[in-house]
C-alpha cells in the first residue's frame, strides 16, 4: 500500500463517512482530510484503517470509528483558544485532529507504550501545541496543566469523578459517553457551573467502556 491508497481512502471517508452523518463544519472536516490516519495504527490494521470497522489498538480498546468521533467533535465547538483535556487517546490520533482546532491538546493514556507512540508519530507530523503524558489510571486526568476549556472523554463511561470536573475552568465543558448497562450510550455535554456539572444530551452512540471508570465507586456525578 503507498501514500496514493491512502489519500483516495481518506477522501472517501470524508466523502461516504462524514459529509452523510451531518459534519458540516469545514476545519473539521479538513483536519480530518489532511490526518495521516494510518500512522496510528498497527501495520496489521492498515488495510481498513479508513472503512468504519472497529481498529483493536490493545486488549479491549479500540479507536472511536472516525465518523463517530467526527460527529461528537461537530458537537464539541472547539475554538483557537481552547486548552483541551483527552483522556483515553490511546495512538493520539484525536489528539492530532483537535491539535489543528485549538490552541493546544493535552492527551493521558494508561499504557507507556502507547504514550511514547503517541508522542512519536505526533511530533513527526509537527504538531507542536501536543503533549501526551503517561497515568496510571485515567480517571486522574491530568491536574500538572488544568484548567481547561473542555475535556473530552474517548469511552464510554458510568459517571463523571468529581476530580475531573475540578480540572475545568468554571462553564468549561467535558463530554463523553454515559452508558448504564445493557442500555445504549448518550453522548453528552457537562457543563461546569460553580462546583457541579448540567449535562445536556446531544445524540445515542455506543462506545467501549473504559474500565478505569468502572471500578470507580464514588465522587461521580451522572443527572441528566
Amino acid at each position: 500500500m503507498n501514500s496514493n491508497f491512502f489519500d483516495k481512502a481518506r477522501a472517501n471517508m470524508v466523502n461516504n463517512q462524514l459529509l452523510p452523518n451531518g459534519v458540516k463544519n469545514l476545519d473539521l472536516i479538513e483536519s480530518f482530510d489532511n490526518t495521516k490516519k494510518e500512522l496510528f495504527v498497527p501495520d496489521s490494521e492498515k488495510e481498513v484503517v479508513y472503512s468504519d470497522s472497529d481498529i483493536l489498538i490493545s486488549p479491549d480498546r479500540y479507536l472511536v470509528r472516525t465518523f463517530v468521533l467526527a460527529k461528537m467533535f461537530e458537537h464539541c465547538s472547539f475554538s483557537k483558544d481552547d486548552s483541551v483535556l483527552v483522556i483515553g487517546c490511546l495512538t493520539g490520533y484525536s489528539v492530532a485532529i483537535i491539535s489543528n482546532l485549538v490552541s493546544y491538546v493535552f492527551g493521558v493514556e494508561n499504557c507507556k507504550k502507547l504514550v511514547e507512540g503517541a508522542n512519536s508519530v505526533l511530533s513527526h507530523m509537527g504538531c507542536l501545541n501536543t503533549s501526551v503524558f503517561y497515568k496510571s489510571n485515567l480517571v486522574l486526568g491530568n491536574n500538572k496543566n488544568a484548567p481547561y476549556d473542555k475535556i473530552f472523554i474517548e469511552g464510554a463511561v458510568k459517571s463523571v469523578p468529581k476530580v475531573l470536573i475540578k480540572q475545568l475552568k468554571d462553564n468549561g465543558e467535558i463530554y463523553t459517553v454515559l452508558k448504564e448497562e445493557d442500555y445504549i450510550g448518550e453522548f453528552v455535554r457537562g457543563q461546569k457551573i460553580g462546583s457541579l456539572i448540567s449535562f445536556t444530551k446531544l445524540f445515542n452512540t455506543n462506545l467501549y467502556e473504559l474500565k478505569d471508570f468502572i471500578i470507580q465507586e464514588n465522587g461521580y456525578e451522572k443527572s441528566l
